[in-house]
């Protein structure tokens, strides 16, 4: 079996709140349905098969992940590593855990690739020329709730109703952005014009400040948004409802693609083939949530069946075919202005457009992203 060293670098507030794990640990599994599969693997493995069709690396070499804790966006990491898929590849797998993508990418130095949502890849590409090698999910459960005995439950669409409000979420994320394009849409373009006060607050951190009687309202993603229902908080709208574009990303840090390019183009076809893996059978998507769940489990994030199997259906990754293909298709700039961009960077951008109308980027930022070419198809190209 694959050991996978978990080095659990947390948001202290989330530790506070969900008792998150911190120090290392081992992501050794003890199911024993899991130990059977990945001894196959191993087995495959030593007969010089390898389970994806993947070439194994020379010498063995370690990669480390930068984690988003409770997402099903990092769900295929975990499942490769417990499964020996990376084992079989010489490939040992480190976990750098975190809540949130600035403090992901604020930590970059820790990590060689990652999966975070457009925001925090918008951050890490501004202050880290860190690449976007992939789009890896389209995260429709990133919610807006209020309390059901609230004026916000009976009238979540009046202006009035928010006036003076405070708003539990993390700054800089795409529950900003969901946020602020649900006030645009109810004709609120301007939150100090209503006293609508935004308080930065960690992902998990708002859950539990919300139950405790803090603010009026709170966004919340992924488990967070489950537990928030099952907590009968109301759901007022989320990305999904409002048809707005929320990508995640496969993210590698600049000297990881320079010294590490083999590792990396490996992982990346990992991290596809394992989630076609995983549809190849309802044995194999089981195996996926049962190790989901122990992912969530081990990080402090708390689960049931019932929210596995909801996060696990809300999934949007595609095939390595597909991720490949809007990595290295070019079409016009959305912006209009009669450049070429790939389609991933189109996803990214109208993402990044509606911050800039926020005043968190800049035009000169975005085409610097266009000319460092961060969002960068060297590793799609290579496994093209």
């Amino acid at each position: 079996m694959s050991k996978g060293k978990k080095i659990f670098t947390m948001l202290m507030a989330a530790t506070v709140a969900f008792g998150l794990l911190t120090g290392c640990g081992s992501s050794e599994n003890s199911n024993d349905s899991t130990d059977d599969a990945t001894n196959e693997t191993e087995t495959s493995a030593k007969d010089g098969a390898s389970t994806l069709g993947l070439t194994p690396l020379s010498e063995r070499t370690t990669l480390s992940i930068g984690f988003f804790a409770g997402s099903a966006h990092s769900m295929p990491w975990y499942v490769a590593d417990q499964m020996g898929f990376f084992d079989e590849l010489n490939i040992d797998v480190e976990y750098q855990s975190f809540t949130g993508g600035p403090a992901m990418m604020e930590a970059n130095a820790d990590w060689d690739v990652c999966d975070v949502g457009a925001p925090g890849m918008l951050n890490g590409m501004k202050n880290y020329d860190i690449n976007m090698i992939g789009i890896c999910d389209n995260e429709y459960n990133t919610a807006l709730f209020v309390r059901a005995d609230s004026d916000l439950a009976a009238k979540p669409d009046d202006p009035e109703a928010w006036r003076g409000k405070k708003v539990l979420l993390n700054k800089g994320t795409t529950l900003q952005y969901m946020f602020m394009q649900y006030m645009n849409s109810i004709g609120i373009t301007d939150l100090d014009e209503y006293g609508i006060e935004i308080v930065d607050t960690a992902v998990g951190t708002c859950l539990t400040a919300f139950q405790t009687g803090e603010g009026d309202a709170m966004c919340v993603w992924n488990a967070f948004a489950v537990e928030a229902e099952d907590d009968g908080y109301v759901r007022v709208t989320d990305i999904g409802e409002m048809g707005l574009n929320n990508v995640s990303c496969i993210g590698a840090t600049s000297d990881a693609l320079e010294n590490k390019t083999d590792l990396v183009a490996t992982a990346y076809q990992v991290y596809y083939k394992t989630w076609e893996w995983c549809q190849e059978s309802d044995e194999n998507m089981q195996k996926a949530k049962d190790l989901f769940m122990e992912s969530c489990e081990d990080e402090g994030v708390a689960v049931t069946e019932e929210v596995v199997d909801r996060l696990i259906s809300e999934f949007q990754c595609t095939s390595l075919a597909d991720a490949v293909k809007v990595m290295t298709t070019e079409e016009d700039d959305r912006n209009g202005a009669g450049g070429k961009v790939s389609e991933a960077s189109n996803d990214l951008f109208e993402t990044m457009d509606f911050f800039i109308t926020l005043g968190n980027y800049s035009e000169d930022d975005r085409q610097t992203i266009i000319d460092k070419g961060l969002v960068n198809p060297v590793i799609a190209k290579m496994v093209k």
